[in-house]
């Protein structure tokens, strides 16, 4: 391999045209400076915080119940397998509630979501979409007038 190909790559000069070597492949992205998505973003972090949150609890619920359920399972398997009403046992009912846990905690996580994130989500796209036009605006003035300065 020649010094100046890199690895996975055919050797110098070889399906180059010209004979000169690739030009050099950009290098990793800069990390200096924040993430474009926070910059200039008024209420994104805030909007942030609150999804993490409703997030949190909805896993934290959910994977509380599952946990419990699967400990219970694991620790006293006879007690899962005590019959309640005919062929329907205590771990089909624990099961069924487990079910009914995740349908609930999913209704409700969606109502607060509508409640809480997406009224304030729709307040930023407005808000950007309001700067967005007024910048527009004031290029095509400003274009306007570089046009017509010179009569």
């Amino acid at each position: 391999m020649h010094p100046t190909s890199h690895p996975g790559e055919p050797p110098y000069g070889f399906g180059e045209p010209s004979g000169w070597p690739r030009p050099a492949r950009p290098g990793p992205p800069s990390t200096l400076g924040p993430p474009p998505e926070k910059t200039g973003t008024p209420g994104l972090d805030g909007l942030r915080r609150r999804v993490t949150r409703l997030d949190r609890s909805l896993i934290t619920v959910n994977a509380v119940c599952f946990a419990a359920l699967v400990l219970l399972a694991g620790a006293a398997p006879g007690l899962l397998a005590t019959e309640i009403v005919g062929r329907v046992n205590l771990g089909l009912l624990l099961c069924a509630a487990l079910g009914v846990v995740s349908l609930c905690t999913s209704i409700r996580y969606d109502r607060r979501y509508s409640r809480e994130v997406d009224p304030e989500a729709d307040r930023i796209r407005t808000r950007h979409e309001e700067r967005a036009a007024a910048t527009a605006t004031a290029a095509e003035e400003r274009a306007a007038a570089r046009r017509w300065s010179g009569w």
